[in-house]
């Protein structure tokens, strides 16, 4: 295994991310104290019951959508490369050690004798199965994270080697994620190629059912090849649309653990006797995306008149408890990858706003059809952005529909010119540029590039040192903000609310659990 950062893009720690925001969130946020190392002993046994607010998009890694859909994936099923939740270090996986022989060739070596939950063998051939179907299959949402994958050759029967057409330092933090999610090629097979609804992998859980809006449930593998894990018996999901009642299910007796929460339901946990309630700095940012493929948003001008009419400030006042970092950047200033000169470029002006729509041919006001999301806390905060538009001129008209809808009809169906929503996280931050920008990315809804992202977004990952990346992501994030590409609006926390019962859980910098090492306490 590589340990070198110069291939790997750099360990993130949370004092780093907090610096200039932990002000914000007061000293009971400070790491060490959110989330402080338990003492006991692991014990065996119990099932975890969680209630989350959001109905998976799919249990297909492939397919999914949503940030939340790894609530459940990172159970079922193990990446070829781990990683450290706290500074997103990796570790070994399902590949024991990697290295890159050139910037071009990237060798894996995996651990043998690891069996999925269906009885197949773990090996090289299944390695590339999973590889080149996330990069070539027609209903893949990750062919861009494999962008720069030319090819994946088998090199021994526990030894497979990627060649690259480009070089891509953050490949390996990018195998943590989606695409080194190792899937059942006979599960696929068995099921013509749509296993959206089935979960085979090799992880410490098994897939048993689930029931759509209502429940997920899994069982220990007995089998798992990591010794002594996991300590579960199992995991049971309450899915519960609202925050406010997830939330009680915890108070009240009903849940072990509230995951995917705001800043308002902790504000009402911290006053519940017994309750434990966590913020983190994360990684995940809350914005409005952009199709930018046709009018009105082809024009920049418009996208930077949307970007003037924003109060960041405002928002994350009243729409976070003041729990979060405006920024008009994709990352949090404390990041490593981001460039504190543009991270907040765009201040409220809607006179500005209002010119550049006159410039553009609007100086009557436009209308932009939007999707929203329909919770409270997302109805709050979409109802503050549109009046604070409205003041610029810009009237949103919003429909508010499920996160899974939100993204089928904005990003498959191309129906409308924005979407509102936080986005994913991911563990290299050129990952997170092509997700949202490349040509093919799911959330780039009209599947254009423009004119000087891809050589820009190429250099962040040839460069092979953390200060020359450094460099080439201050001048990607500076072209996608000038240009309007995005509407960010704060870089979040991560909350989650819990009993004491729940044992060493950590929620860390992307937002997303692992159980295998989780345990309750008798």
């Amino acid at each position: 295994m590589t340990s070198d950062k110069r291939i790997r893009g750099g360990g993130v720690d949370r004092r780093d991310l907090l610096k200039g925001t932990a002000a914000l969130a007061g000293a009971a946020l400070l790491p060490g104290t959110a989330y402080a190392a338990e003492t006991a002993k692991p014990r065996r046994g119990g099932t975890l019951r969680i209630a989350m607010p959001y109905n998976p998009a799919s249990i297909d890694p492939m397919t999914g959508r949503n940030l939340t859909d790894l609530n459940v994936l990172y159970q079922v099923f193990d990446a070829l490369i781990d990683f450290d939740p706290d500074t997103i270090d990796l570790k070994p996986g399902l590949a024991k050690s990697w290295k890159f022989t050139d910037p071009k060739t990237l060798v894996l070596d995996l651990e043998s004798g690891i069996e999925f939950h269906d009885g197949t063998p773990f090996d090289a051939e299944v390695v590339k199965f999973n590889l080149d179907r996330y990069k070539n299959d027609k209903r893949s949402n990750v062919k861009s994270d494999l962008g720069s994958v030319a090819s994946v050759e088998v090199t021994g029967k526990s030894q497979v080697t990627l060649h690259l057409s480009v070089a891509n330092s953050g490949l390996p933090n990018i195998l943590t994620n989606r695409v080194g999610l190792m899937v059942s090629p006979k599960s696929v097979k068995d099921h013509d190629g749509n296993i959206d609804r089935v979960a085979v992998g090799t992880g410490p859980f098994k897939f048993v059912s689930w029931e759509d809006n209502v429940s997920f449930v899994l069982t220990r593998n007995d089998k798992y090849w990591r010794s002594g894990l996991p300590h579960l018996d199992g995991i049971s999901y309450k899915i519960i649309a609202e925050l406010n009642t997830a939330a009680r299910t915890v108070t009240s007796g009903q849940a072990d653990l509230a995951l995917n929460m705001q800043p308002q339901q902790k504000a009402v946990a911290d006053r519940v006797k017994g309750i434990v309630a966590k913020a983190t700095p994360s990684l995940v940012f809350f914005g409005a995306f952009f199709n930018y493929a046709h009018p009105p948003l082809s024009d920049v001008r418009i996208r930077q008149a949307l970007n003037w009419g924003v109060d960041r400030d405002e928002i994350v006042k009243v729409s976070v408890l003041g729990l979060g970092e405006a920024s008009s950047a994709v990352l949090p200033t404390g990041y490593w990858a981001t460039d504190p000169e543009t991270a907040h470029y765009y201040k409220y002006d809607p006179d500005r706003a209002k010119k550049l729509l006159a410039d553009a041919g609007f100086a009557g006001g436009i209308e932009i059809p939007t999707w929203g999301w329909p919770d409270q806390n997302s109805m709050q905060r979409q109802e503050l952005l549109m009046a604070q538009l409205a003041k610029a001129g810009i009237k949103l008209k919003l429909t508010p529909v499920s996160p899974g809808q939100a993204m089928q009809y904005m990003m498959i169906e191309k129906r409308g010119s924005m979407l509102i929503s936080p986005c994913s996280c991911y563990p290299d931050p050129s990952q997170l540029y092509e997700a949202l920008y490349a040509k093919t990315a799911l959330r780039n809804a009209g599947k254009i590039e423009l004119p000087g992202f891809r050589p820009l977004m190429d250099a962040t990952t040839t460069a092979q040192s953390i200060e020359e990346r450094k460099i080439a992501f201050a001048k990607l994030q500076r072209f996608t903000i000038e240009q309007a590409m995005e509407l960010p609006q704060y870089v979040s926390y991560g909350v989650n609310i819990m009993t004491p019962k729940v044992q060493n859980h950590r929620l860390g910098l992307l937002t997303v659990p692992k159980f295998a090492e989780v345990w309750l306490s008798a």
